[in-house]
């Protein structure tokens, strides 16, 4: 079988993750880094050759594939000119950081007809998969709502590290909340309106530390979600399913999906139903199983498969951008202390 080659674009902190997937896949040739930080990097991949511009790499290493792991302002600019260049992209979330920059992204992938992957890894967990399934099965009947968290205590050397996420666009919402809405997207069913508040009350700075949001489905479900990174919890999807060092494993769930004949816990993949349904009834648990896997490399192997045409992509940029827009929708909801409409937010997109 042939080997893709590839190159990476941004070495920080996903970008590495991304980095250690590659040079460990036999499916993937690095021929290249890109970084700003040239000469670090570099010392770290002596094995690769790093640039610190990223078109001159584009152009000296001619990638059959990129990975986009840059800041989340010029994820547009390289996508494009990747596009330009005829290189397949996986494009870490969020997609871009506005809807202007998305809607020129996807204008230029559709003019250039590369295949596209937006990184939200978490869509490529087994026990995601298997809750798919088992949602759109009916196995819980129909969805009647959606109860989540995603709490942690976020340590003040993560601010001065990056004192950018102390601004608007820095805090949970579009840092944490995003995977949360892509997650709730694919599984239980596209998002059409939101309703929200925040607070800072905890930290101070120009950007909430926590929110709350009332979600509606197109089913008619409603779904309610609490976010913080200010306090100390064992409930977020990362310590659920211990997918990452940095979140310590707590095996506990963090969503409960309502259904009319049941109910679900996730990640631990609990369900629950009665012999007959009415609350003078015992409910009854059982537990599901799922394998585990890293998301990762299924995300990587997934994109492989995408470039050579094996595979429909899981998201392409266009449903990145619908993910996009119910987040932005869900900051602007609090600001405004509004309801939010995305329908005719998504039409315009797909115009």
């Amino acid at each position: 079988m042939s080997v893709t080659s590839i190159a990476v674009i941004g070495a920080g902190l996903i970008g590495r993750k991304h980095l250690k997937k590659v040079i460990g896949h036999t499916g993937f040739e690095l021929v290249g880094i890109a970084d700003v930080d040239r000469d670090a990097v570099a010392a770290q991949y002596p094995a690769t050759p790093v640039f610190s511009g990223y078109r001159q790499m584009l152009d000296e290493t001619r990638p059959e594939a990129v990975i986009i792991a840059s800041p989340n302002q010029v994820h547009a600019e390289i996508g494009i000119e990747c596009a330009r260049r005829g290189i397949h992209i996986l494009i870490e979330k969020p997609v871009t950081d506005t809807l202007e920059a998305a809607t020129r992204l996807i204008e230029e992938v559709r003019r250039s007809g590369i295949r596209t992957l937006v990184g939200h890894h978490r869509r490529h967990h087994d026990q995601v998969q298997k809750l798919r399934g088992l949602l759109q099965s009916g196995d819980i009947g129909s969805l009647v709502g959606v109860s989540a968290i995603w709490a942690a205590y976020k340590p003040d050397n993560y601010f001065k590290a990056a004192p950018w996420r102390t601004q608007e666009g820095g805090g949970p919402v579009l840092i944490n909340l995003i995977h949360e809405i892509d997650f709730l997207r694919f599984t239980a069913g596209e998002i059409v309106a939101v309703s929200a508040v925040a607070s800072n009350v905890q930290r101070h700075f120009d950007v909430e530390d926590t929110a709350g949001a009332v979600l509606e489905f197109e089913s008619g479900a409603i779904g309610t979600f609490i976010i913080s990174d200010s306090a100390v919890t064992p409930w977020t999807v990362e310590q659920g399913v211990g997918e990452a060092v940095e979140f310590p494993f707590s095996g506990e769930s963090s969503y409960r999906f309502l259904g009319s004949h049941g109910a679900l816990e996730f990640p631990n993949l609990v369900k629950w139903d009665q012999a007959e349904r009415s609350w003078n009834q015992p409910v009854r648990a059982q537990r599901l199983f799922a394998t585990t896997i890293d998301p990762y490399v299924a995300q990587l192997e997934h994109f492989r498969d995408v470039i050579r045409g094996s595979a429909e992509s899981l998201q392409s940029v266009d449903d990145g951008a619908r993910t996009l827009i119910a987040t932005l929708a869900v900051t602007e909801a609090a600001r405004c202390k509004t309801h939010i409409d995305l329908r005719q937010r998504y039409e315009a997109l797909a115009a």
